[in-house]
């Protein structure tokens, strides 16, 4: 007997760690499901937010960042909100900051494209910083040299690569974030408005800078001229009208749709992470992490035919499909707060980026693929001036 209620005592030990081993993470691939765990039935905000900021403590590491996406705390919350909504509201398309921040693109295009050459993605990233650097922050645009802003944009790219890795001695042993906050002490003077300007930082250039790069890439590339011509007239009328108009009658979709089309196929956050319940009776029931996958849910079947390929079209009423929405900035309360703008500020930078390229005296020279975080080896800005035998898109 003895014998026997040992074996069961083992099997029942072997059960229970097989089950808790399937049950560390849950993965949501569908729009219900993502809508579930991103907005719980009944989840106080509190609740929310320490279920967040639990999965990204590796930013804290990285980045030595305070903000609401580390931190369940509900006043840094709320103070990160406000400060977010105020920065946004400065840029409205229909007051004198939009018109401004139309000037600081201008103004960081003609500064940052190069005399020779230059890796596309680096200039996309200096690019998108000292736009944020001057609209958000109002750094003096004369102490935003190439070199610094080169070096701190690598930071970024860099401790966010090295902060996945559960080993972190790469992490330990680079010492960059120190020197890029002796930039950022140089350029953001209003400490006290913003003690941390990487808690900002962060979460916009990161996110803005693919959006643009990706969809540069996507138009520059695209087979016919439609989709350049939608955005060079963005360019030049870069209005919220414009941005929405769509000409159904000659089967254009709008500069909205080219945008959305972006995020839909490439996300800028491919998957959303949620602690799993930790204490209480729940937590021998829940899985410790679950995870939004909105890349899969994007890139399904119930966008249309070839859900692959960048077809902003897909979005247009001629097509006449019930598209479902889009998570391209989360769900529910914990939702990005510049969601309704961020859209229009990234077609902005690409309209101005795309004009220089095909209007000006510059060229984009393609990679083997359109490439995210990484990936874009190949891929390159020319001065046409200094590379006339090389074949520009």
């Amino acid at each position: 007997m003895n014998l026997l209620v040992s074996f069961l005592a083992v099997l029942l030990l072997v059960g229970y760690a097989v089950y808790s081993v399937a049950r560390r993470k849950r993965v949501y691939s569908s729009p219900s499901g993502i809508k579930r765990l991103l907005k719980p039935a009944d989840a106080s905000l509190i609740d929310l937010l320490h279920r967040r900021a639990i999965p990204n403590q590796r930013l804290v590491h990285a980045f030595g960042i305070t903000n609401t996406f580390v931190s369940g705390d509900a006043k840094v919350h709320r103070d990160f909100l406000n400060k977010a909504k105020f920065t946004i509201s400065g840029l409205s398309t229909k007051g004198e900051g939009w018109r401004m921040l139309g000037q600081t693109v201008d103004d960081a295009i003609a500064r940052l494209f190069p005399a020779d050459e230059i890796p596309y993605a680096t200039l996309i990233q200096c690019l998108t910083l000292r736009i944020f650097l001057v609209a958000l922050f109002k750094a003096d645009p004369e102490s935003l040299h190439a070199k610094d802003l080169r070096f701190v944009t690598d930071m970024i790219n860099r401790r966010w690569a090295y902060s996945k890795n559960t080993d972190r001695t790469a992490l330990n042993q680079d010492n960059s974030l120190s020197e890029a906050n002796a930039c950022l002490d140089r350029w953001v003077r209003d400490r006290d408005g913003y003690p941390n300007p990487l808690d900002l930082i962060i979460p916009a250039y990161e996110t803005m800078w693919r959006v643009v790069a990706v969809t540069v890439a996507h138009v520059c590339c695209h087979d016919g001229d439609n989709l350049l011509d939608i955005v060079l007239r963005f360019a030049d009328q870069p209005t919220e009208e414009q941005f929405q108009l769509f000409r159904e009658e000659s089967m254009e979709p709008s500069m909205k749709m080219i945008i959305m089309e972006t995020l839909r196929l490439h996300p800028p956050t491919k998957r959303i992470s949620r602690a799993g319940a930790t204490v209480g009776w729940k937590r021998f029931f829940m899985p410790t992490l679950e995870v939004a996958d909105i890349q899969a849910v994007h890139q399904s079947s119930q966008y249309g035919h070839n859900p692959a390929k960048f077809d902003p079209m897909r979005f247009h009423p001629s097509r006449g499909l019930e598209q479902p929405e889009l998570f391209p900035f989360g769900y529910g309360r914990l939702s990005c707060p510049a969601a309704l703008w961020a859209p229009i500020g990234a077609a902005l930078i690409v309209a101005k980026v795309a004009q220089q390229l095909k209007v000006g005296t510059y060229g984009l020279i393609a990679g083997p693929r359109i490439g995210d975080r990484g990936g874009w080896d190949g891929w390159k800005v020319i001065n046409s001036s200094c590379h006339a035998t090389e074949a520009a898109i």
